[in-house]
């Protein structure tokens, strides 16, 4: 059964794993903390120069941010939980570190780095 499409979800979700508030998005997009309010609550629809810009700072393709497109898939057969969570939390934490364009590790890739090496040692 396929479940509809939620733009509002999708585009919060996204701003929540990359670290953004909605008024840091509203700044980098120039528009008003209303305005990306309205998007995620689906209570208005952003033009495509919005659209444009939106998929340019989370960098992905607009049919990934429309839903028209599958985004790549991780598989964690075979992994335990604490490993699974454990590399759910690795890739949130490089999202983050891409959307800051660091160059340097932040502690908590370390942090993190130390806990699989830690898991793989078992």
């Amino acid at each position: 059964m396929n479940t509809p499409y939620d733009f509002g979800e999708k585009l919060k979700n996204l701003r929540k794993s990359r670290g953004y508030t909605q008024k840091r998005l509203a700044e980098a997009l120039e528009l008003t903390v209303t305005a990306v309010s309205k998007y995620e609550l689906n209570q208005s629809t952003p033009p495509l120069d919005t659209l444009r810009s939106i998929s340019a700072i989370f960098n992905i393709s607009i049919d990934e941010l429309l839903g028209t497109e599958k985004s790549e898939m991780i598989s964690v057969m075979g992994l335990s939980s604490t490993q699974t969570e454990i590399v759910g939390r690795l890739i949130n934490s490089f999202r983050i570190h891409n959307a800051a364009s660091n160059k340097k590790l932040s502690p908590e890739n370390c942090a993190l780095l130390g806990e699989i090496v830690e898991e793989l040692a078992k």
